[in-house]
């Protein structure tokens, strides 16, 4: 018998909401992909919220009841998402690893790892660590397109939010 073979681009998505992109694996885990409005990261430069944006990968429904297992077809799924995303005006995106359950170091290296791969040459990428009040550290990575018109402003702006999360 042999192997069927899969389409190189990934899982059929469905665009749930303006910005909410699902799809299901062939293990039938169900992912969401989110981009939720997120100005008030750069709170201090009021012209740039509209076009800040935070993604959020998340699981939504998993019948296997353990962690899900490696799939090579999220990855170019994901990234098909986050580049149609990206065709739409100046936005940018900002990526903040959930630490909750302390795989928020795993969650960053593999998010990078599926950026680098399929980033192409039209996107640039900053990353760092944010520390909130508490003390908590959260892997932060800013991703925005090479022409954006905002770049330098952009630039400016997360490196405030990083000197003002050091103080």
């Amino acid at each position: 018998m042999q192997k069927e073979e899969r389409p190189l681009f990934g899982y059929e998505v469905t665009n749930e909401k303006t910005d909410s992109f699902l799809f299901r694996t062939s293990n039938r885990i169900l992912y969401e992909v989110s981009f939720r409005p997120s100005g008030y990261i750069f709170a201090n430069d009021p012209d740039l919220q509209p076009f800040v944006f935070e993604i959020t990968i998340a699981v939504i429904d998993n019948p296997l009841g353990k962690r899900p297992p490696g799939d090579p077809l999220v990855p170019p799924t994901i990234a098909r998402i986050f580049s149609n995303f990206f065709e739409q005006h100046e936005r940018i995106v900002v990526y903040i690893c959930d630490i909750s359950d302390q795989r928020g170091r795993i969650r960053q290296r593999k998010f990078l790892s599926w950026f680098h791969y399929y980033k192409g040459v039209d996107y640039f990428q900053f990353n760092d660590t944010l520390t909130d009040e508490a003390g908590e550290h959260y892997f932060i990575s800013l991703i925005l397109r090479l022409d954006n018109p905002y770049r330098r402003r952009l630039l400016l702006a997360f490196d405030d939010l990083l000197t003002d999360s050091r103080k």
